[in-house]
């Protein structure tokens, strides 16, 4: 069985992007939290996001099955620092395969990369500077 680090690591945003749609409110402020904290889905796609600030409970039972491959648990661990959000990722499938990795998700890259209302906004304000400078100088 081969499995692909790089579609484990779209996985990981995905699980991010269900909690938000899940309760966006309490995601939001366990992500902005002090401290770790961790996202676990099991075998069935029940998925909790749990930090300081709370938990987030969800169903991830799609995710897991458009892995095309049986997930026994997934386990992540998530930490900030200045440079984005770091998380060391343990993926275990039956079979007796287990996938581990560190990452780093760019939170303003992510966020400027995103459609809708929300990130076009975030894209203007990021901008503001430059277009302001723009126009004083014409």
């Amino acid at each position: 069985m081969s499995i692909d680090q790089s579609v484990l690591k779209i996985e990981v945003i995905k699980l991010i992007e269900l909690s938000y749609k899940s309760d966006s409110g309490l995601t939001a402020s366990i992500l902005k939290s002090k401290g770790p904290f961790t996202l676990k889905v099991d075998q069935d796609g029940k998925a909790v996001l749990s930090g300081k600030a709370g938990k987030v409970k969800f169903s991830a039972k799609e995710n897991v099955k458009q892995l095309g491959v049986d997930l026994k648990f997934l386990s992540i661990m998530f930490f900030g620092s200045e440079k984005g959000l770091h998380y060391t990722a343990s993926f275990n499938f039956f079979g007796g395969v287990k996938v581990e990795f560190t990452s780093i998700i760019d939170l303003e890259k992510l966020i400027l990369s995103c459609s809708g209302l929300l990130c076009n906004a975030a894209r203007l304000l990021k901008n503001r500077h430059k277009m302001i400078d723009a126009g004083i100088g014409e």
